[in-house]
């Protein structure tokens, strides 16, 4: 496995990119996602020795209305033509649960957007198939608003659009918080786990008591706040967490991954969101920490 860096926080707009590159490649990186405003993005990074992973898709292909769903769906498509001529293997697809026009238009039933995504993803995963690129969901949740996020809903996924250029970006951190057995999920959806996220997730039980799973600003507030905070979980840097780096990257070679495992800093006790020195100190120590599960 190679390990990467995803574009998060100070890293996509208070870094030059092509410094960061190099950085990454002096620091232990073997890849980096690719800007999508950037034409020579991939470019930049083979030059410093880096493999590109990853580039943004776009929007989300999960709307109902077809006139929208016509314009994301080109505008998607224009994308993965950009990955394939720049030779970069992902495209990372939105998922947002729009397939009604209600006030909560996460709240459409599930038939309803599958009908949705169905109806997006066919033409765009037919595209990707021809020209070799691979789309991939995290499974981030978005407070509900997205849909690729858990077993139940990838497993009816994949029913519906049964494309092998669709698949994920498995991501254990947002599976803690969301109670999700990630070791059991990674295992039964190996075949589709074409690129992989390293970010832990950090619980507080003592706010989880306190306040309960709906606490206002669950997962903003740093432990370090005390007791008092309502914050109940938080995401860190690999290792910081409770996530078991020996079995996430055993199992990862289990089902027969052996790509890019792209490190996603959203540590607020790690700068994240502003300070770039102690961002890039904290990447330096997260490669340590993952180097020995990798060689």
């Amino acid at each position: 496995m190679k390990l990467g860096l995803v574009l998060a926080g100070v890293l996509r707009n208070q870094i030059d990119y092509a410094e960061l590159c190099t950085w990454a490649a002096v620091h232990g990186y073997g890849s980096i996602d690719i800007p999508t405003d950037r034409d020579d993005g991939a470019d930049i990074a083979r030059k410093a020795g880096l493999e590109p992973a990853a580039i943004s898709g776009g929007p989300s292909l999960f709307t109902a209305d077809p006139g929208e769903r016509e314009k994301n769906v080109a505008a998607v498509i224009a994308r993965v033509d950009q990955a394939a001529k720049q030779g970069i293997p992902f495209v990372q697809i939105g998922h947002s649960r729009v397939a009604s026009s209600d006030s909560v238009p996460w709240g459409a039933p599930d038939a309803d957007t599958l009908a949705a995504a169905k109806a997006g993803l066919t033409p765009v995963c037919a595209h990707a198939e021809r020209l070799g690129i691979k789309l991939v969901m995290e499974n981030y949740a978005a407070a509900g608003r997205n849909f690729a996020t858990t077993p139940a809903n990838w497993r009816a996924l994949f029913e519906a659009v049964p494309s092998p250029a669709l698949g994920l970006c498995f991501d254990p951190s947002h599976l803690v918080f969301l109670g999700v057995d990630w070791l059991r999920a990674l295992r039964e959806f190996g075949s589709r786990v074409y690129y992989a996220h390293a970010k832990d997730t950090e619980l507080n039980p003592e706010a989880l008591y306190q306040h309960g799973i709906l606490a206002r600003d669950y997962g903003r507030i740093p432990s370090s706040l005390g007791p008092n905070a309502q914050g109940w979980w938080r995401f860190t840097l690999p290792g910081f967490g409770t996530v078991d780096w020996g079995r996430y990257t055993s199992a990862l070679r289990e089902v027969g991954f052996d790509g890019v495992l792209a490190v996603e800093h959203e540590d607020d006790a790690w700068g994240w969101r502003s300070d770039v020195p102690r961002t890039l100190v904290g990447l330096e120590v997260t490669q340590r920490f993952l180097r020995p599960y990798l060689d």
